[in-house]
């Protein structure tokens, strides 16, 4: 059982920056991403990310998905940190935050069908 884990977590150390395109796609190098499970063709995801690159309103979605996920991260130190009497109103409060796979999701989705092998990485 060691041994799977070990190969799994080799599995997440060898695909960081395909995993990490779904937050950071406008500075990932294409060459870098591992494709092949996603049946995606190289020429068209190198096409449709420069278009993204260059397009303020698409490209905008990206930016503004990261600077909501940094603000989420800081309100979860913040929640973490607070000196609180009773412990169930942390996690209340936890609770209210947005999930992070709901602010990832709908910002992909909002892009269009143009960009189908960009969304690819992301689904």
């Amino acid at each position: 059982m060691k041994d799977e884990f070990a190969e799994r977590f080799e599995q997440f150390k060898t695909n960081k920056i395909t995993l990490a395109f779904i937050v950071h796609p406008l500075n990932t190098n294409t060459n870098e991403i591992n494709i092949e499970p996603f049946g995606i063709d190289a020429g068209l995801l190198q096409m449709q990310l420069l278009d993204l690159k260059t397009k303020d309103l698409w490209s905008g979605k990206i930016t503004e998905l990261k600077s909501k996920l940094e603000e989420l991260e800081f309100q979860k130190c913040m929640h973490s940190s607070k000196k609180q009497k009773a412990n169930s109103s942390k996690w209340t409060a936890l609770k209210e935050i947005p999930r992070v796979e709901v602010l990832i999701f709908g910002a992909w989705n909002s892009l269009p069908e143009c960009y189908s092998e960009v969304k690819k990485l992301t689904n």
